[in-house]
């Protein structure tokens, strides 16, 4: 008799260690998920690096999120997304070395845009552009 309850447990404590493991591991996944989409957009750069901007090369291609009314730094100018119109990406930009206060409003085309420009000499592609935010690849060297 002793010997039945004895084995009635095994189940129980396999089914409970295996879903503390998966639900620990369930937990770790998203936090690290979060962790990283934290640094993509925390501070004000806004800036995730690509695997091959990590890499070393000399041309570095940065995936960028913009966030709608959120200025972002790129070196030599600052950019403020400020949503899309009639097909346009509509954008403010700041040129640090003229007038860091002023913005140039800049209307570019989708088409355009995606197969890429040029905006105080920092070059951009389009992925994809909505209502809240818009997501780039920064072109950069050095």
């Amino acid at each position: 008799m002793n010997d039945e309850r004895n084995h009635k447990w095994l189940p129980v404590v396999f089914f409970m260690l295996t879903g503390v493991v998966i639900g620990v591991s369930i937990y770790l996944i998203a936090a690290s998920a979060m962790e990283s989409e934290a640094r993509a957009h925390g501070g004000n750069s806004g800036v995730a690096v690509s695997p091959s901007a990590a890499a070393g090369d000399v041309t570095k291609r940065v995936r960028v999120v913009l966030r709608k009314d959120v200025r972002t730094s790129f070196g030599k100018v600052d950019v403020v997304y400020r949503g899309t119109e009639k097909d346009n990406l509509k954008l403010d930009v700041y040129i640090l070395e003229l007038d860091p206060d002023y913005p140039y409003r800049r209307e570019i085309d989708h088409r355009m845009a995606r197969d890429g420009f040029r905006i105080g000499g920092v070059r951009f592609e389009l992925i994809s552009a909505g209502r809240s935010k818009a997501k780039l690849v920064w072109t950069r060297s050095g």
